[in-house]
């Protein structure tokens, strides 16, 4: 079952791999499989590439949110005609 997956702590780190990503914080380590993500809500702040999010947004949609939890920018690939 695929859930929506919400980082708004802006001090994580992310490490981005083919199959899953590591959500790195103070307190603790989390690996996440990209085949249980529906969505992704990132801090604004979070450290991410370019080449990254464009990865990541062909497996599940990408939004950027603030400290408040709104949602400022989205990451989407349309679709080839």
């Amino acid at each position: 079952m695929k859930q929506t997956l919400v980082i708004s702590d802006s001090k994580t780190k992310l490490r981005i791999h083919s199959t899953y990503l590591v959500a790195k914080s103070a307190n603790k380590d989390t690996i996440i499989a990209y085949r249980y993500i529906k969505e992704l809500y990132l801090n604004k702040l979070i450290d991410i590439s370019m080449a990254d999010s464009i990865y990541l947004a062909k497996i599940f949609k990408i939004y950027f949110i603030d400290q408040h939890g709104y949602i400022l920018a989205q990451v989407a690939l349309s679709e080839k005609v």
